[in-house]
């Protein structure tokens, strides 16, 4: 149980994280339905969305409660997980390949910019501090999520058991 502390903060820290994603989700598919490319990408926040609460629900019924727990759940985890990965990766190798070329970053912004069609004043060390800000985070959250889907996925086979049918029940 104690091995377990740093994957329950994790489960909870991301399920926190997933609910507010799951707006977004909303949002984006109604904007995905009128530009198609859209998505995948809102698939794969769909993913992180129902991965973070499955994995939730197996920690907190098949390995604190000791509950059976539904076949289906494991391959929600898995599949999701592996969507996860995905958008996880992603988001690292992003955050990585952008810190360590901030003139791609620079360029980026520059660009948003000039399609601005009034200058504002400050708009520019705005836009930079906000990126940094949300690179930071999406470094962050991507490890973070690649370190939970290695955990849950190992915590699936030591707690293989929880998905067996209990005896006296088909």
């Amino acid at each position: 149980m104690k091995k377990l502390i740093f994957y329950r903060i994790l489960t909870y820290l991301l399920l926190a994280i997933a609910g507010i994603i799951a707006f977004f989700v909303l949002g984006g598919l109604l904007a995905a339905l009128a530009n198609p490319v859209m998505l995948i990408f809102v698939f794969l926040m769909a993913c992180v969305v129902i991965y973070s609460y499955c994995s939730f629900r197996f920690l907190s019924r098949g390995i604190d409660a000791h509950m059976y727990c539904k076949p289906s759940l494991r391959d929600l985890i898995r599949v999701n997980g592996i969507g996860t990965l995905v958008l996880g990766g992603m988001a690292f190798m992003n955050a990585v390949v952008l810190k360590m070329n901030p003139e791609m970053l620079n360029t980026a912004i520059d660009q948003a910019l000039s399609m601005q069609k009034e200058e504002v004043e400050g708009l520019e060390e705005m836009m930079y501090s906000t990126m940094k800000s949300m690179l930071n985070f999406l470094l962050v959250y991507g490890l973070l999520l690649l370190i939970h889907v290695s955990m849950t996925f190992r915590l699936l086979k030591q707690h293989a058991d929880a998905f067996d049918t209990p005896t006296g029940q088909e």
